[in-house]
């Protein structure tokens, strides 16, 4: 889980069982490939077939009935570009794939692929290789991290605590208050966990004063202990901020804040419950460490090592009724306003000193 790469995109690279929605690479190499009319003898008194017009792939879209029904509401409700259609050579499935990469693009995507390395995956079944499928006629819109942003706040909280002593508290308080209504982030509350839990683990043993548990409060800077500000009273302060590193900062947690609030998380249903009741916590999308090497990033390298040992949730499940337009509707907007969330946190994060280091690189 450490490192990042990858690119916030339509489908992420896992084996999550979907709906054959990814398209198939044609393979290519060096050498020179021999085409069957090629092989075939020039014409003569009787005309032999030849393949050139002959489509290189047949879909039969018979048992498909759930994506041609998401592609025909994408249509009516104008979710779906027309000139896709075409794109997809009346593919409903690759219809699909184009919209989510379409709303994805449109919703911050190239802001995304900077600073966060997730996957948006369309499946019946919350659980890879389960037997067990959501409620009929409902897909997931899933959102799942391929590795763990990071993040570095110390600073920042430097820089805004020569500004005033509540501003590093706000800010750490809102930034992932932002974020964690849409994604899992990994920061010392969860590090403060794992150190309670290694310690109930350790009473139990002979000789417990032997073991060393991370030095998670030693970490934690004194000014986070402060009262946070409220956004009101933030957005207040905000225009009297003379320093601009720190007014950019500022405004920008705010934009992030007013933006995570567009849309309200879906609820965790029954059903949901039941597919992932052998599930694991979801895996993190961000860590925020307070320096390189500290004990929080310690705490999120121990616990790495047993996160896969079990499925984990997924981050966020997006559920369509098929049957009901507005819920797709809904769906795709809650999916637009995440983006936005998530292209706004990987600007913000641009702006925070000290994080050169965490910017992807993608190859061409």
């Amino acid at each position: 889980m450490s490192g990042t790469a990858g690119v916030l995109g339509p489908f992420s690279q896992g084996d999550r069982t979907m709906l054959a929605m990814a398209l198939r690479e044609t393979t290519s190499g060096a050498r020179r490939i021999i085409t069957a009319d090629q092989l075939m003898a020039p014409e003569c008194g009787v005309v032999l077939p030849r393949l050139n017009d002959v489509p290189a792939e047949h879909r039969f879209l018979a048992d498909d009935r759930e994506t041609i029904a998401l592609a025909e509401t994408l249509v009516k409700s104008n979710i779906g570009a027309v000139e896709d259609w075409e794109k997809s050579g009346r593919d409903p499935t690759k219809y699909v794939l184009l919209t989510l990469q379409r709303c994805i693009r449109d919703h911050g995507g190239a802001a995304i692929d900077r600073r966060f390395d997730l996957g948006v995956s369309l499946s019946d079944r919350l659980v890879d290789y389960s037997d067990t499928r959501g409620s009929e006629g409902t897909l997931y819109l899933i959102v799942d991290p391929e590795s763990a942003a990071f993040l570095v706040l110390n600073p920042t909280i430097e820089l805004l605590e020569k500004v005033h002593p509540r501003l590093p508290a706000t800010f750490f308080s809102h930034l992932l208050g932002a974020l964690n209504q849409w994604v899992r982030v990994y920061d010392y509350h969860d590090g403060e966990d794992r150190v309670e839990m290694l310690r109930e683990w350790y009473e139990g043993e002979a000789n417990a004063e032997q073991y060393e548990v991370p030095d998670i409060e030693g970490c934690v800077p004194k000014c986070l202990k402060e009262r946070p500000l409220s956004l009101r009273n933030l957005a207040t302060l905000s225009p009297r901020i003379r320093r601009k590193e720190a007014s950019d900062l500022v405004k920008s947690l705010l934009d992030l804040c007013w933006i995570a609030k567009r849309a309200k998380r879906p609820e965790f249903t029954e059903d949901m419950g039941e597919q992932l009741m052998d599930s694991n916590p979801a895996l993190p999308c961000l860590l925020a460490a307070f320096s390189p090497g500290d004990a929080v990033i310690g705490c999120f390298d121990d616990e790495a090592q047993t996160a896969m040992e079990t499925t984990p949730q997924p981050n966020l499940i997006i559920p369509l009724k098929l049957s009901d337009p507005a819920s797709v509707c809904h769906g795709f907007r809650v999916l637009s306003v995440v983006c936005q969330t998530l292209a706004a946190a990987s600007r913000l994060i641009d702006l925070m000193p000290g994080n050169d280091d965490g910017v992807i690189a993608r190859e061409e």
